[in-house]
């Protein structure tokens, strides 16, 4: 049986080090770990870098970036999976919409 296709929002805080190519990369490698999983990214929005709640691997700040994914909810588990691997994404919060 065929799963529905839900919309999530995903928010996520970026290393600030990170530049603004090393964060496209970032980004583009995440459309197409959606794409793969059969999702898609309607929309994505940069927040610019922020002061974070508390300090996440020793970081006051970080690099706020806003999208809006469209995927099976069978594959957030994957999703999450994927960015707890990246040393790059601080930390993350996926909504569903």
């Amino acid at each position: 049986m065929a799963e529905r296709i839900r919309k999530y929002e995903l928010v996520m805080a970026l290393s600030p080090m990170a530049s603004d190519t090393e964060a496209d990369t970032i980004l583009s490698n995440l459309e197409a770990f959606i794409a793969s999983v059969g999702g898609e990214v309607a929309e994505k929005e940069n927040w610019g870098v922020k002061r974070l709640s508390f300090p996440v691997n020793n970081y006051r700040e970080g690099n706020y970036v806003r999208t809006l994914i469209s995927m099976e909810s069978s594959s957030v588990s994957q999703l999450e999976s994927n960015l707890n691997a990246n040393e790059d994404v601080l930390l993350h919060m996926v909504t569903k919409v």
